[in-house]
Order: C-alpha cells, then structure tokens, then sequence
C-alpha cells in the first residue's frame, strides 16, 4: 500500500481538467508525486468526493468544458492529513473507474477519474463504491444515513469554490474595493536602474496609472497604500488593505538581479517555500517585517478558531493563485513579456493577508537597462496598467458568475 503523505510533504495539484467521452467524462489531477486516494459519488447534491493527503491546491483556473456537468469545485481540510476535493456536479453520476499513473519522463503523476451519469434507480444501486485504498477516521459506509443528511459532517471542512472564490462580502450594489501597493518609497528607493531610475517612482507611477485604468470603467474602487514618496513598513500595508475591507490587494514592484540580461515580468502568490532560489532570495531582500494579527477569535475555542484560520486562508490562497494566472495570461496577452515560469511563489510579508486575496507583480527588470527605461516611460506603463486591468477584470467577471451560481 502506498503510504500517505505528511504535512511536510504535501502533495501539490497542479493541474485539473476534465474531458467528455462518449459514455464517460475523464477527470485528470497532474500531481507532484503518487500517493493512496479514494473516490466516491455522492447525492443530494449530486457531486464526486476525492480524498488525498494533504495537498497544496496550484490548479488556478479551471474550465468548465461543456458535457461534463461540472458546477463547481471547492477543496478543504477533512481531518488532520487529509484534504477532500469536491467535484458538484447538475446530476447525479457514478464514479466508474479511478486509478493513479505514476510519472513517466516529462509526463506527471495522474489521478484518473472516469465518472458517468446515473438514473436515480442506478445511483442507489451502486452509491457505496468506493474507489482507492486511502483510509481515514471518516467513513463512507455511514455517508448516506438518515443521521447525516446531506454529507453535512464531511463537508464542513471544506473551503468555498476554488475557482473562484467567496468575494465580494459587501453589498451586493457594493463595488469591488481593491487596494494597490507601490513598492518601496521615502528613505527605501528599491532598486536602482540605470540613469538612477528608482523603483519606488516606478512602482508609484504604475499604480497611479493603474488606478486611473481601473476607475475609468466605473466598476471598482480603487485605494492607494501611499500616494507620494513616503516609507510605509510591510505590515502596515497590508493593515491598510484589511481595515479598508478590499477584495483584492496587490502589490507592485520592480526585481533587480545580478544577471543584467534577465528580464520579463512575474506574478508572486504565497507560499512557505519559494519556488526556485532566485525567488527565495528575492523574498528575504523585501522581507524587513512580518504580519502577526488577523481576525479576533479570541471568543471561539481554540480547535474551532485553528479551523477558521485554517479555511479563511486556504481559501484566500486558492483564489490568490486563480488570480495570479489570469494576471499572467492577460500580461502575455498585451504583449508584456514575461519569465519563463511567470507565476511563482514566496513568503513575501505582503501577500500574508489571511482574508484577502493578494498578488505581487514584479512588472520588470530594474537591473536590465532595455527594461528599466521602458519602465520610465509614460506608454510602456501604460501597457503594463493595461494588462494588469484586463487580468483584474478578468478575476472580478469570474466572481461575478460564480456568485451567481
């Protein structure tokens, strides 16, 4: 038997995508590694359960291919070890196969899924199969007593949809506030480009022109952490943006690396590891403070409040990531190149807001000349803002229709 992962080897899910055939529809997770699983099909409503190890969700967007029935699909913690990915689906369905391809040269480990459709009379028949060889302290033979209507025990560790997310909480005549952070200012230039261009006039005149980009539509409010060239420590940012209520923080900056010929932008989520060492690196040089605070659940019990805190931010990460990529995507699109691998991760103190979701962009190369006076000038902004705004419209349309579902 495979043996389960453990917290300080959690499983990553990097990609997940469905596929209609004919008698079937193929559900794929591309994993980090091979591992026990299980399997099973549920009703009321009808949705696909599949319990892993603990996993770090990094599938960002996920589309909804016509013929597969998907609703929609959320992720949380089951017990401690074991996370649950829930498939909702428009009918009931029964898991038919579900099998693990271990990795293969290029090709990652896969979980195979393969579902189809059920008449009432078929689901009943064969609702207790359960595929895989995971065991846990939750199971499935009591999932459809009277006792438990609904799966409701299993389900209260799980998080809101991952893609996306729970946004917006205001009134829902309420537009999106979302909050802009320029990088570095006052007695902190940043990096230096040639020409001393410095990376807190870039960072600020950016946002500033995002800002602008973004009010023109008329659809969201748009906040600030400083609008002059002022100094303002990391966690104070980030307290700006959550005793403003935002729905989205992000943060601008501009990278310097000893490699004067590396250049492109990149879009950072959080992350206890960063991903590569360039990345770590860069995480330890904007470091200088760290966010210690959050919610008041001084009033709950301790076990309740860890499980709150614990759902709050994974569900803020899931929705973090879904908006990196779509920032990624809408960059490429206007034409800003990126790095080779644009979305990254770090534990950059500005993106540990538990409650909101939160980007760094680093629009840029300050160490690359081409670069860093494009970044000078008034029209590759521009660009950047441009590609920035569809990627935050982009996000906020998604939201939109999944709160509507």
């Amino acid at each position: 038997m495979l043996c389960a992962a453990t917290p300080a080897q959690a499983l990553g899910v990097d990609t997940l995508r469905f596929g209609a055939h004919p008698g079937k529809v193929r559900m794929v997770l591309e994993l980090d590694g091979t591992a026990d699983f299980r399997a099973f099909s549920l009703d009321g409503p009808a949705r696909i359960v599949i319990d892993l190890p603990t996993f770090e969700w990094r599938a960002g967007d996920i589309d909804r291919a016509p013929g597969t029935g998907v609703k929609g699909i959320r992720t949380g913690l089951l017990q401690p070890g074991i996370s649950r990915l829930v498939v909702e689906l428009d009918g009931p369905v029964l898991v038919k196969s579900a099998f693990m391809l271990p990795a293969n040269g290029a090709v990652p480990t896969r979980l195979v899924v393969d579902y189809a459709r059920a008449s009432a009379a078929e689901f009943q028949a064969g609702k207790d199969n359960v595929m895989g060889t995971l065991r846990t302290e939750d199971p499935v033979t009591s999932a459809h007593s009277a006792s438990r209507p609904h799966d409701q025990n299993r389900t209260a560790g799980i998080a809101a949809p991952v893609t996306p997310p729970r946004k917006p909480t205001g009134a829902p005549a309420e537009k999106p506030l979302i909050v802009l952070d320029a990088g570095h200012g006052g007695q902190d230039p940043g990096a230096v480009g040639g020409g001393k261009t410095y990376e807190k006039h870039v960072t600020l005149a950016t946002a500033k022109e995002l800002k602008a980009q973004l009010e023109a539509t008329g659809r969201y409010r748009v906040h600030l952490t400083r609008d002059t060239d002022r100094f303002i420590k990391l966690h104070e940012r980030v307290n700006i943006a959550r005793k403003a209520g935002a729905d989205l923080f992000i943060s601008i900056h501009a990278d310097s690396i000893d490699k004067k010929n590396v250049r492109g932008a990149s879009v950072y989520t959080l992350s206890d590891k960063a991903s590569d060492t360039q990345t770590a690196k860069l995480a330890a040089r904007e470091n200088k403070a760290d966010l210690i605070g959050g919610v008041d659940l001084s009033h709950e019990d301790k076990d309740v409040a860890n499980i709150l805190i614990d759902l709050t931010v994974r569900d803020t990460m899931n929705q973090s990531k879904f908006l990196a990529n779509t920032i990624v995507s809408t960059l490429e699109q206007n034409n800003i190149k990126t790095l080779e691998h644009p979305h990254r991760y770090a534990g950059f103190a500005v993106l540990k807001a538990p409650d909101i979701p939160s980007i760094l962009v680093e629009i840029g190369f300050m160490s690359n000349p081409a670069e860093a006076q494009a970044l000078s000038t008034p029209e590759y902004r521009r660009k950047v803002a441009a590609g920035l705004r569809s990627g935050i419209e982009a996000y906020f349309q998604r939201v939109q229709k999944n709160h509507k579902t």
